[in-house]
């Protein structure tokens, strides 16, 4: 009788599985970063339908992983592992389990995202295409936006009444989609491309009016903050660390001229009074918001009094606030603050390791010489390195670790920081 047989597998055929693997999960996840704007409609729990990308990516990463027979590396594992533990502990023993563990639910993705960009960028090659695909991306989106206003299309501007007449494009929120634009410049800077000067000095044009279209006194303070960055570390290559230093002082000291000379609380008030509806939208408003912001971090205070322990649970501050009758009800806006309010002194530790193993990457990375495999592929990565520090600042007034892309830039600073794997020159049997 005769015996059917599978046909054996030959070195050939399993490395064109390998490569044909590789290359799908590669157009997935360029797919995702190249739609990371496209946030509306949104579904359960904020979702959006580039999500539907981001999960496709984590599969295909974990299936390509599991086929090259080779390790994932987890470059944020312990602070991550803190802070869905500490939101996990605090859902369950808050009063609204249900909406915190939905959010774990949400960090779990975000987490696994950055794991498996952070796998696929370090193949030979790819960390290169990822960031240009972002960069890229972003210019056109932006000039979308710039040319929609332009021409009156208020389908493509985002406008909702809740908002007035900040251009959101199709972001949703004006904090995230200030955030969005600004990380994209640097992204531009630190990636170099588009190529052709002319052509990244535009995108730069377009991505600068885009944030100005969002009306966003936050976002402005994050580009200031990058911008001072990318300048100090420029002098420090060139000249030295004293000439950095001076630089820096240098900038404070212009700083903290201009609001001699023009006291900010005076400056708000004519900006507020004045006839341009930018002004009155960014700096005119700038007063009334620091004033929200100080009673939402009273009422979250005294919120967490409550259940200091544990925290009352991930993204339930408004809910609570709004059951108890505060008068000021919104989510913490606040990184750093939620930590405690809604995770307790466990959430603080994972949050603050967190910051300090991007802190540790990013220093490496500004290390790494320019000829190393990663750094070739990057030609500024201080760029990276300067919109980290702006989402760390923006940390303090908005909630960005729930922006997608903080965990891209995340992602891809560690694997600047990084070695490569001798197995990366191989190809798998």
């Amino acid at each position: 009788m005769a015996v059917l047989t599978a046909p054996a597998r030959t070195p050939r055929t399993s490395t064109a599985r390998y490569e044909t693997l590789t290359r799908t999960t590669a157009v997935v996840a360029c797919a995702a970063l190249v739609l990371q704007p496209i946030l509306q409609p949104t579904g359960p729990g904020n979702s959006s339908p580039v999500d539907v990308l981001t999960v496709a990516t984590v599969l295909l990463s974990l299936l390509w992983a599991a086929t090259c027979g080779r390790r994932m590396g987890a470059p944020y594992a312990v602070a991550g592992g803190l802070m869905l533990l500490s939101g996990t502990l605090a859902g369950l023993a808050g009063p609204l389990p249900g909406t915190s563990l939905l959010n774990v639910a949400r960090e779990i993705l975000l987490i696994a995202w950055c794991v498996a960009l952070y796998n696929l960028a370090r193949r030979p090659g790819m960390l290169r295409l990822l960031t240009s695909a972002f960069a890229y991306a972003a210019v056109v989106w932006a000039s979308v936006l710039v040319a929609a206003t332009l021409t009156g299309v208020t389908a493509l501007q985002g406008v909702s009444e809740a908002e007035g007449e900040r251009k959101l494009f199709t972001l949703g929120d004006p904090n995230y989609a200030a955030t969005y634009w600004v990380m994209s410049l640097f992204m531009v800077y630190a990636t170099q491309r588009p190529r052709a000067r002319p052509l990244r000095w535009y995108g730069y044009a377009m991505l600068l009016w885009a944030l100005l279209l969002s009306q966003s006194n936050g976002g402005l303070l994050d580009l200031g903050v990058g911008l001072v960055f990318a300048g100090v570390y420029a002098v420090h290559r060139r000249a030295g660390p004293v000439a950095a230093a001076a630089a820096l002082l240098a900038v404070a000291l212009a700083v903290g001229g201009a609001l001699g000379a023009a006291p900010l609380a005076q400056v708000q008030d004519r900006a507020r009074l004045s006839e341009q509806t930018e002004l009155v939208n960014t700096l005119g408003r700038s007063g009334s918001s620091t004033e929200q912001r100080g009673t939402l971090v009273r009422e979250s205070i005294d919120l967490y009094g409550q259940q200091w322990v544990t925290g009352h649970g991930p993204g339930t501050t408004k809910q609570l606030l709004l059951d108890r009758q505060y008068p000021y009800a919104k989510e913490v806006h606040d990184d750093y603050l939620a930590a405690l309010v809604e995770r307790g002194p466990l959430g603080v530790a994972g949050l603050l390791l967190l910051v300090a193993s991007a802190a540790w990457r990013s220093a490496r990375a500004l290390r790494a010489p320019p000829d190393s495999r990663f750094a070739a592929q990057v030609p500024r990565p201080a760029g990276l390195v300067a919109a980290l520090l702006g989402l760390a600042v923006a940390g303090a007034y908005y909630e960005v670790l729930h922006f997608r892309f903080l965990w891209v830039l995340l992602a891809f600073v560690a694997v600047l920081a990084s070695a490569p794997d001798p197995e990366d020159d191989r190809t798998p049997p």
